[in-house]
């Protein structure tokens, strides 16, 4: 911030100075209108910027800094438009404040104002996985597998985190978005799996619990989440509205799908590629649905129908297993394949487990090299 004193030990030491032009008057009324000074607003302890990390159908993520402990903070503001949403919020971050894991994205505070709610959380200044994984183009879009090893392994401790405390998440996933490039829509959604700072190797934490449920050893007739990652008896239950399913083998589930994304760079179900787009054709969940800015009707119109057509394309696939392991990428991950299947066995009741693909033979290939890493990069880090 304007005047923070940044000083190497022993060295350097440098002053912080933020330098803007005053705005000129305008010439005649065709001249640009100069743009607005960043603006700030005090909520609690933070100063809160109009800085946007993302936004969403209910919320928006601002960079806030606490200047009293010297941290840049994420914040995330929720306007609830009725009592009882407001309500749902304070479940989800009840839940957050209960939790405190290097793979879970951390709560500083919280701060009610009105209809406003203020979530201040860790920072996460490496992106999310989905765009990470994207950003490998010269593999096709696909992690090495020592890489996607070492971010699964980490996905794992989080949600064996969870389930120990009989918390379920149920909506983990990395939303590939290639009906806003074919559509060029404008949306900024942030995801829930986000990386810590970036680089290669990256420490990752589980994020947006909106969906998450305690006492997840219960069945529910709540289906929530993305289509694309939905199990089975989710599936079924959608249809079905006197069908539950249970949050806990849920994750399992949605973690067989991005690890199986991870090291073959496509959707295991739903992977029908566009004519202008590279990589997948995506079901959207509802709340991304909300944010579609479609301008013409015609194209809306096609939006929906490609939408129905592939959202049933997609349910179908879920319902009867077809899974098609590529031979040119799995012929040499035998293992991490065994893992995959078993975390995508259609029966919930014989799905892995997160404490079962901890002990895979995949993990344990690697385990003492895994646990080193992750002292070295995550428990001892700053």
């Amino acid at each position: 911030m304007h005047g923070d004193i940044l000083e190497i030990p022993s060295s350097l030491t440098f002053k912080c100075l933020h330098i803007w032009a005053e705005p000129n008057d305008k010439g005649n009324i065709f001249d640009p209108t100069p743009p607005l000074q960043p603006a700030q607003k005090r909520v609690g302890d933070y100063v809160v910027t109009s800085h946007c990390l993302g936004s969403g159908s209910f919320a928006t993520v601002h960079l806030a800094v606490n200047k009293h402990k010297h941290r840049q903070v994420a914040c995330k503001t929720i306007k609830a438009r009725k009592g009882h949403e407001l309500s749902q919020v304070w479940k989800e971050v009840k839940i957050l404040l209960s939790l405190n894991h290097p793979n879970i994205n951390r709560v500083y505070d919280v701060d009610q104002n009105g209809n406003f709610l203020h979530i201040f959380l860790e920072l996460c200044t490496g992106g999310d996985l989905f765009t990470y994984i994207i950003s490998h183009q010269e593999t096709e879009n696909r992690l090495c597998e020592g890489e996607a090893k070492y971010i699964m392994f980490q996905l794992l401790k989080g949600l064996t985190y969870l389930h120990d405390k009989l918390i379920s998440h149920r909506d983990i996933k990395v939303r590939p978005l290639n009906f806003v490039r074919r559509y060029k829509l404008n949306l900024d959604q942030p995801e829930n799996i986000l990386l810590y700072t970036p680089g290669p190797y990256p420490r990752i934490q589980i994020a947006d619990f909106g969906l998450a449920r305690p006492k997840a050893y219960q069945e529910t007739l709540n289906v929530c989440g993305t289509v694309s990652y939905l199990p089975p008896e989710g599936i079924l239950a959608l249809d079905n509205k006197h069908l539950g399913y249970v949050g806990m083998p849920s994750d399992c589930w949605s973690a067989g799908v991005i690890l199986f994304i991870m090291l073959s760079g496509f959707h295991p179900f739903d992977y029908d590629a566009s004519s202008d787009s590279d990589w997948l054709e995506v079901v959207p969940d509802s709340q991304e649905l909300d944010l579609l800015d479609l301008q013409q009707d015609t194209q809306c119109s096609q939006f929906s129908q490609s939408y129905a057509r592939n959202e049933n394309r997609v349910k179908q696939r879920i319902l009867s297993g077809e899974i098609e392991f590529k031979d040119s990428i799995w012929r040499n991950l035998p293992r991490a394949r065994d893992l995959v299947g078993r975390l995508l066995i259609r029966s919930p009741l014989n799905r892995g487990t997160v404490y079962s693909s901890m002990q895979s033979a995949w993990i344990a290939d690697d385990l003492p090299a895994l646990e080193a890493a992750y002292f070295d990069r995550v428990l001892a880090g700053p």
